[in-house]
């Protein structure tokens, strides 16, 4: 994926003029499955991180190959991935890498080497060397889904209080991409700091004391797992399980989380939470589920990439009593800030004034976990401010 401000080689003249064969040769980590399916995508395809045109052939253990012809003189910039960007290739301490990048010269082999995979890491499968950044109470264990048929790792921030008042319960904020947002070591490319800013507006007494339930995505099946329709176009896919997903949330993991913590059950005291595709989730899980669900954040959300379903959804869902906290970065996809705007009209439309509805336009903000751990105080404030 193209990442502003990346740095590439000098131009130099090609040797040859025309085209020219170039192999890419990957050996890829002892832990990847050995049925994985591993391509290359880039500047050449669109950066479709899983196009059958460039998948890769494996020619011995953990070796693969791929023969692509270019104009001699071509910059070709480039990552691997095991067919989606939730599986893209990360460094060796698990850290986001930039754009791998060549000038096309001669016909030749070219050889790399990936370190790790984003969702592995991610996940905490493996140990990168990344300090862990947990600051507070937590508990963590994997949670089977049988609506999803899959397994995921759950992590539950405490608050100061928790394990000192015995008879104390607590509202809840379950929140989405549950790696990112209170640890550095399992993050994609940093956390929200969630936990350190909880604890900083406890200690001032400006913020109630809650539980936080971070849910890990599954690495490949985000797309699917965060959008209640299915899609595809531009190297992404979903299936569309977000209404499985929410089942999930609703029927398996808040019966296990009200059950095993002392928590406030009831709607008034449960929100959820998310960013771009975890946002769009949010909202729908929120007008979806009213009874469940009071307050909802929805950062920088996704609402494009459902074709307008979300805004024929939510117009049609007769809610107008949510808690609803919206924003988008000024400097994010035109089209991104262009949708945000529609749903923040649309809403007023259907009754949501500034009592109920906050809605913050971050200027010069990006779509990333930056912004967002910078905006989160916000957020969090208006359902559990004090």
């Amino acid at each position: 994926m193209p990442l502003p401000g990346e740095e590439t080689e000098e131009a130099v003249e090609p040797a040859v003029q025309g085209e020219v064969e170039v192999t890419f040769r990957v050996t890829v980590p002892n832990y990847t499955p050995d049925d994985a399916e591993i391509y290359i995508g880039g500047s050449f395809n669109n950066w479709n991180p899983g196009d059958p045109k460039t998948k890769m052939t494996k020619i011995a253990e953990k070796t693969y190959e791929i023969t692509l012809k270019f104009d001699a003189g071509t910059l070709v910039e480039f990552k691997f991935t095991r067919g989606n960007w939730e599986t893209v290739e990360k460094g060796e301490k698990g850290e986001e890498i930039s754009n791998r990048a060549i000038k096309v010269k001669d016909p030749g082999v070219y050889e790399f080497d990936v370190k790790h995979w984003r969702d592995f890491v991610e996940r905490g499968d493996i140990e990168v060397g990344i300090p862990h950044t947990l600051t507070g109470h937590f508990e963590k264990f994997q949670l089977y889904s049988p609506e999803l048929n899959n397994e995921r790792t759950i992590i539950v921030y405490l608050p100061p209080s928790y394990k000192k008042d015995k008879e104390k319960r607590y509202p809840v904020l379950y929140m989405h991409d549950g790696q990112n947002i209170f640890d550095t070591a399992t993050s994609f490319v940093g956390e929200w700091e969630v936990d350190e800013t909880c604890e900083r507006l406890i200690t001032l007494g400006e913020l109630r004391e809650l539980i936080i339930v971070g849910i890990y995505n599954t690495g490949e099946q985000r797309l699917s797992e965060y959008s209640p329709w299915p899609f595809s176009g531009d190297g992404y896919s979903s299936e569309g399980k977000g209404d499985l997903y929410v089942d999930f949330i609703i029927n398996t993991l808040k019966p296990y989380i009200d059950t095993h913590f002392r928590t406030l059950t009831d709607n008034d005291n449960t929100a959820i939470a998310g960013s771009s595709m975890g946002g769009l989730i949010s909202l729908y899980a929120g007008f979806r589920n009213p009874e469940v669900f009071g307050m909802v954040g929805a950062m920088s959300s996704s609402f494009w990439i459902t074709g307008g379903k979300i805004f024929e959804f939510v117009e049609n869902a007769g809610v107008d009593n949510l808690k609803l906290y919206i924003d988008i970065g000024t400097a994010e996809v035109e089209q991104a800030l262009k949708d945000t705007r529609n749903m923040i009209d649309l809403l007023k439309k259907l009754g949501y004034t500034d009592k109920n509805l906050l809605y913050v336009e971050d200027e010069g903000g990006l779509h990333n976990e930056r912004f967002w751990a910078k905006r989160f105080p916000t957020m969090v404030k208006f359902f559990f401010g004090k």
